[in-house]
């Protein structure tokens, strides 16, 4: 576990290690969700890392509400 402190902005600097671990750089996107212990930050998946996962995904006939969407089949 790493400390890290609230600036007089209220801004943390998420420490070196960490961003080289979980790929976060400038203008990273991280969703702050409150949880028991206080706020857990997550980082949002960027287009290229979803890239791809709708392509493979398998629509059930259940799932089309209309005709527009019978395009997905």
């Amino acid at each position: 576990m790493t400390a890290v402190t609230v600036s007089s902005k209220y801004q943390i600097v998420i420490p070196k290690e960490l961003r080289k671990i979980l790929g976060i750089k400038s203008g990273t996107r991280l969703q702050a969700i409150p949880d028991k212990q206080g706020i857990r930050l997550v980082k949002e998946p960027e287009i290229d890392e979803i890239k791809g996962l709708i392509k493979g995904m398998v629509v059930d006939v259940a799932d089309i509400r209309d005709e527009s969407d019978r395009d997905l089949a």
